[in-house]
């Protein structure tokens, strides 16, 4: 089929975990009001079906539905159909873009959530027969008062000693193995895989990752609720996912030097400014820019991109409309009687920005605004 050359509106698409939170995230997406409950995560723009066992609520669950042309649809098959027009220059609109997955969700923990690591992608190739582990990235939006992170021990096991505090559930000896380290909105960890670590309670984040659920618990039980072995270990019993974890010592400025990320400007004009901030020794598993400001801005396209609003609300646009010269800054309704008009768009909303645009246009509604725009791999 024909794909408009349209910002896509993404619906929330909200995911069961064995934790409890959520809470804030909904108010975050205007959805209606609910507690902490065991769907804290919107799986925003995912390839990728959810691990959940019993829980599962439908088979495809994780799966990203797309709305085209009144069908839903999920986006893996959307991004078969047509790799050039989602792609991009980026990657060659080829055949190798039908096998790229994305991940990319917002996290938000009531509860700490289980000590936990995930395999590189060598382990994941030998053992669970995927292409990929799970490196991830944590950018953080707000807290619930005093938020925090594990990420790497600060004073390591042995593997054995480790083993044996897994076994016997010794949670407090566990957790003793790091610590606290604070964060706050605007932070950004990277977590490559094999690094132990564990997201605190109250934490609202966006995550981008390496387009896999592959995880290993070391907590057999999380907010009362109890998992079985399979669910911890995926399927390999313990003995063999202890070969997940890096045991190396992280004091808390090899954490800072090693896994936080320092944004980098990259254009500033007089109405924004946009940033880079995942450096680039990561960029083979994902890439993130922020842009924020008063009025106009311009961001480059020519890949698959995903734009979250985080603060204030506009219209965007992309190179293609100019081309058309519809340029009026008349309503779209992202339908085909409209198909080249701009998108009105406010915080708490998630847009997929087809690679086929070369550039987009964002015009602010006369107050702060801030994007996020989340990226591809770029080797």
């Amino acid at each position: 089929m024909r794909f408009e050359p349209t910002p896509l509106l993404l619906a929330p698409n909200q995911v069961w975990r064995s934790y409890v939170g959520g809470q804030v995230l909904r108010q975050f997406r205007s959805l209606p009001e609910a507690g902490d409950n065991h769907y804290p995560e919107d799986w925003l723009a995912s390839t990728v079906q959810a691990r959940n066992g019993s829980h599962a609520t439908h088979a495809e669950e994780g799966l990203s539905p797309v709305i085209i042309d009144g069908k839903s649809r999920f986006l893996p098959e959307l991004l078969a159909e047509d790799p050039g027009f989602w792609f991009g220059n980026s990657h060659d609109g080829g055949s190798a873009s039908k096998n790229l997955g994305v991940l990319w969700k917002l996290l938000d923990s009531s509860v700490r959530l289980q000590i936990q690591a995930h395999p590189d992608a060598a382990f994941a190739r030998q053992h669970l027969n995927s292409k990929a582990g799970k490196t991830e990235c944590w950018y953080i939006l707000s807290t619930r008062g005093n938020g925090y992170v594990y990420l790497g021990f600060q004073n390591p096991p042995t593997r054995e000693a480790w083993a044996g505090m897994i076994r016997e559930q010794r949670v407090e000896d566990m957790c003793g193995c790091f610590e606290r380290i604070p964060v706050k909105a605007g932070d950004c960890y990277v977590v490559p895989a094999g690094t132990p670590h564990a997201i605190g309670a109250g934490v609202f984040l966006v995550e981008l990752m390496e387009p896999t659920d592959w995880v290993v618990r070391c907590e057999t039980v999380n907010a009362g609720l109890a998992l079985p072995p399979e669910a911890c270990f995926m399927g390999l019993g313990l003995e063999a996912c202890l070969d997940v974890f890096d045991f190396t010592r992280y004091s808390l400025t090899d954490v800072r030097g090693t896994f936080q990320q320092q944004p980098t400007r990259l254009k500033t004009d007089e109405t924004f400014v946009e940033e880079e901030i995942i450096g680039a020794p990561w960029h083979r598993f994902f890439r993130l820019h922020r842009v924020r400001g008063t009025s106009t801005a311009t961001w480059s396209g020519n890949e698959l991109l995903l734009a979250i609003i985080l603060k204030g609300s506009g219209s965007l646009a992309g190179e293609y409309h100019r081309r058309l010269g519809n340029r009026s800054g008349s309503k779209c309704h992202n339908s085909r009687t409209d198909p080249y008009g701009v998108s009105q768009c406010r915080a708490g909303q998630s847009w997929l920005l087809p690679g086929a645009m070369a550039e987009w246009d964002w015009k602010g509604d006369g107050q702060e605004w801030e994007i996020l725009l989340l990226k591809l791999p770029r080797p």
